[in-house]
């Protein structure tokens, strides 16, 4: 299959059944895949949107590693194929109740309060990127950039050197006191966008990629998923208040009538030491609360601003490679937009 932006390579297979065998990007650890195949297999066996993940070795286990190294797994290939760019609101709106029953799901294997990691992680990032974006910004440009991706480099570094002095500041200050707020967390995908979710006749038929799911607050996922479509660029506020509304909504109705127990619940207490709190509870009570719907903004808007500069520093100070430049070239031009667009409003 096409690459992404991962690193990882995917096939698909066909045969009886058709499965995708994926191999992990570089540097992956097999303790972190094995994290990843333990909570995504306990939530896939009661739940149909998630892949099942197939023996790939003698002793069935969900991933082998080859002579070099590298670390490959076999899983069910799931149908449907992501929405437009330019879906409009009741598309994604549909996503949000599905990414609810997700987090309803992925809940019942543990919850506990504790400060958010996103917010931590911002604000890292943040400081770091002060430190080397400024160098990239002022780096000359010409013939050290692949044609490909060139022209959307140079409109970003002069959108960052315009704006990024004042933006920055204010990114502290709106994620600051959020920092030490305890939040209820849970495992989450963090890297939920419109192309990781599939659709078949306005319905959604699947989610794939789990690479960056970790314990952290569900309004990561949110954010993720509202900044994926040209309706955030267009009205922010009016789009998450739609998700936020359909994610309620279909939060409710999971919790009121979701089973006591889940059968990989106990097994995956022992693999990660999950406490057993919130089993047959509400996902989340606080999701009416207004300072809910600030931080899932404050996530969202944070998170372009970095993720516009992280590509920066990536192929102007690191000269990051990366097989799709295309692919890149697309990301960033949709970076832009968005970013512009919330300097003008």
């Amino acid at each position: 299959m096409p690459p992404g932006l991962s690193g990882a390579r995917v096939f698909r297979c066909s045969g009886e059944e058709t499965l995708v065998l994926r191999c992990w990007p570089d540097g992956t650890t097999e303790q972190r895949v094995n994290e990843i195949h333990a909570v995504v297999s306990a939530v896939a066996s009661t739940f149909d949107l998630l892949p099942k993940y197939k023996p790939i070795d003698p002793q069935a286990a969900s991933l082998t590693i080859d002579a070099s190294g590298r670390i490959w797994e076999l899983a069910t290939w799931m149908p449907g194929q992501p929405l437009d760019e330019d879906a409009p609101l009741c598309s994604i709106g549909k996503g949000a109740a599905a990414i609810a029953q997700l987090h309803h799901a992925m809940g019942r294997l543990g919850r506990w309060q504790q400060p958010a990691p996103a917010i931590a992680q911002r604000l890292q990032r943040v400081a770091w990127l002060n430190q080397h974006l400024p160098g990239c910004l002022a780096t000359n440009l010409e013939g050290r950039l692949h044609p490909s991706v060139a022209a959307p480099v140079v409109r970003a570094c002069r959108l960052l050197q315009q704006w990024w002095p004042t933006t920055a500041p204010r990114l502290v200050a709106s994620l600051t006191p959020l920092a030490n707020q305890p939040l209820p967390l849970q495992y989450v995908i963090r890297d939920i966008h419109r192309e990781h979710m599939l659709y078949s006749a306005e319905k959604v038929v699947g989610i794939i990629d789990f690479d960056a799911l970790r314990v952290d607050t569900v309004a990561v996922d949110l954010a993720r998923w509202a900044t994926s479509f040209s309706q955030f660029r267009d009205s922010p506020v009016q789009t998450i208040d739609r998700i936020l509304a359909d994610y309620r909504c279909e939060a409710s109705l999971s919790s009121e009538s979701a089973p006591r127990q889940l059968d990989a619940h106990s097994a995956a207490d022992r693999t990660f030491g999950i406490p057993e709190i919130g089993i047959g509870e509400s996902v989340l009570p606080e999701l009416d609360a207004p300072e809910f719907r600030t931080l899932v903004l404050t996530i969202a808007e944070t998170s372009l601003w970095i993720s516009l500069a992280n590509w920066v520093v990536w192929l102007v100070g690191e000269s990051r490679q990366f097989a799709d430049l295309q692919l890149v070239s697309q990301r960033l031009d949709r970076l832009i937009e968005s970013v512009d667009g919330q300097t003008k409003r």
